[in-house]
């Protein structure tokens, strides 16, 4: 973002007034953060952040509903989704339930065998078991045939999601708690299934006078940023606190997971849980059944986690595998069939792909072509399909234009899944197209430089050791303000966190910028020590990069876009540039 006297004037403002460092100030500027409330929001949030509970429609008859069942003694199962947020909200709910007494027991769909969301093999095996009461978590607001067939059985259901109906017909349950539901005014409505149970713990805990479970927050960041969810005030409340929870979480498998993938005493952030924790957690499912990732999360001791914990490694090294060969033939496709001409929408498919990783090669070639992407496998005449959005294209509302193609279909404007049978692909293709249109989406082309916030100097990046910054924590953990040492920029990222999605980790450009030592790492990567001006001289790595040594050399000055960084190394952390590119 180029800076003009008006963006100067709104950075300084924000920085006089939160007495935070020029270039924080400039960098939220840049992200279209112009007021100080907004920024002071962002930073530290709000007491009124968090909402009532009790505000969702439907929350007083679901605690009651909860409480009665209780009473009677029937056996409760809690139903979820295969995916991290799913799997967060069943661990929530059987933990929480399990805190005022009551044992839940749960189940699981497997995505080969039984397909996305409640099924009807699924309740017949649930009501074998004895289920008299199930609550459905992070899915059941489309599973109105199977939500009547168990109500026929004579089991009482309680719904709890966060995905949109697909109609103005709602299921038959008896409880119903989705803040999408037509009626329903909570502020809130992109809380994602975790989330949502959260609130109902909440309410729950409230009405039993037992205060705010906070030890469930981890859970809650968890869901939230796997399953990418606008990062509203009430979201980004609770995955701030949440992230902090993970380090000294009450859960042994997430004190595993922690122990085992992050340096001692690291921060956790948005994006390790992103690119470390989900793709671990959701491996198993992906590749053949959820439950080991589900057994860890609700493991009782650090032994039972740990050797669970090798397990989701193992599957998470197949998942590779599988995705890196489906990504390199898809990609080969859409090169082949739209060569210069991408359309608004890509779609690619093929005969048994392994649906387990189809969102993630999704995810790729959106990522890729910058273009929304749905990849299909198709298995016995049906396609089974998983999309990945991109910004301005919403996918739940391109399903929705046609969602009479479809056998099954759900999600939210970012990502989504359905399947149809195989001689509609076309027609769906050509529907995709003509919605794309009728939203105004236009693919956004791709930049040839690498994009970056603002420009800075690198001694901007160290703030002097006695500045501190009044920390005012009126937030659902703390209402006690109180003073902490700020002495690099990387102690107010912590504060902005959680950063992916929408709100990607900042990147800066430091022009003139001395190359002080280079050498060649094995795989094609560059370490360098660099400084600008007089600043100290900071250790750099640049990824990927080994073909430019040739233009770079010892003592010359280059430009750097890069990311500022904490290195973990034999107990101590040090401020590193993670350079991006090099012009």
């Amino acid at each position: 973002m180029n800076f003009g006297d008006k963006e100067e004037r709104m950075a300084t403002a924000i920085t006089h007034r939160l007495k935070i460092p020029h270039l924080i100030g400039r960098l939220l500027v840049s992200r279209g953060i112009c007021r100080v409330a907004e920024a002071h929001q962002l930073l530290w949030g709000s007491k009124d952040d968090v909402l009532d509970p009790f505000d969702i429609l439907g929350m007083e008859k679901a605690v009651q509903w909860l409480l009665d069942a209780k009473d009677k003694g029937g056996k409760i199962f809690v139903f979820g989704d295969y995916d991290l947020d799913g799997m967060t909200a069943v661990t929530l709910m059987i933990k929480g339930l399990e805190k005022i007494g009551v044992k839940a027991h749960w189940k699981l769909p497997n995505r080969f065998g039984d397909g996305y969301g409640l099924s009807i093999t699924a309740i017949d095996e649930m009501y074998a078991a004895g289920a008299r009461y199930i609550i459905t978590v992070d899915t059941g607001i489309t599973a109105n045939t199977e939500i009547a067939y168990a109500k026929d059985l004579g089991i009482s259901i309680m719904v709890v999601d966060h995905h949109q109906p697909s109609g103005d017909i709602l299921p038959p349950c008896d409880v119903l708690l989705d803040p999408h539901q037509k009626g329903d005014s909570y502020k809130n409505s992109e809380l994602c299934g975790v989330g949502v149970s959260y609130k109902f713990m909440c309410a729950l805990f409230s009405r039993l006078g037992k205060g705010i479970p906070y030890e469930f927050l981890d859970l809650v960041a968890l869901g939230t940023l796997a399953d990418l969810v606008q990062m509203t005030p009430e979201n980004r409340c609770f995955t701030k606190v949440g992230l902090k929870k993970i380090e000294k979480s009450t859960w042994p498998g997430i004190q595993e997971m922690y122990g085992n993938i992050m340096p001692p005493r690291s921060i956790v952030s948005g994006i390790d849980v992103m690119f470390k924790f989900a793709p671990l957690l959701n491996a198993p499912g992906r590749m053949e059944c959820p439950d080991p990732a589900l057994k860890l999360l609700l493991s009782s001791n650090r032994a039972e986690a740990s050797t669970l914990l090798t397990d989701l490694k193992n599957w998470n090294h197949l998942r590779k595998q599988k995705e890196a060969e489906i990504t390199q033939i898809a990609i080969k496709q859409v090169t082949e069939n739209y060569k210069d001409q991408l359309p608004s929408v890509i779609v690619a498919w093929g005969d048994d792909w392994h649906k387990g990783v189809i969102g993630i090669v999704a995810a790729k070639l959106a990522q890729e072509y910058h273009r929304p992407c749905a990849v299909m496998s198709i298995v016995d005449g049906i396609a089974h399909a998983s999309a990945r959005a991109v910004a301005g294209f919403n996918w739940h509302k391109a399903l929705s234009d046609s969602k009479e193609l479809f056998e099954r279909w759900g999600g939210h404007a970012n990502a989504a899944g359905f399947s149809l049978k195989k001689e509609y692909i076309k027609e769906l293709v050509k529907k995709l197209e003509e919605s794309a249109q009728a939203q105004n989406y236009v693919p956004q082309i791709e930049e040839k430089e690498y994009t970056y916030d603002i420009e800075i100097s690198l001694h901007e990046l160290e703030i002097e050791s006695n500045q501190y910054t009044p920390v005012k924590e009126k937030n659902i953990i703390s209402t006690s303000p109180h003073l902490r040492p700020m002495t690099t920029v990387l102690d107010y990222f912590d504060l902005m966190e959680p950063f992916g999605g929408s709100f990607p980790y900042p990147t800066f450009k430091a022009k003139n910028v001395w190359i002080h030592r280079i050498r060649e790492l094995r795989g094609g990567h560059l370490q360098m020590d660099v400084s600008q001006d007089g600043s100290r001289v900071f250790s750099s790595i640049a990824f990927g990069l080994g073909h430019e040594k040739d233009k770079i050399t010892q003592g010359k000055r280059v430009s750097i876009i890069f990311e500022p960084n904490w290195n973990y190394y034999n107990g101590r952390k040090t401020l590193t540039l993670n350079i991006k590119a090099i012009e």
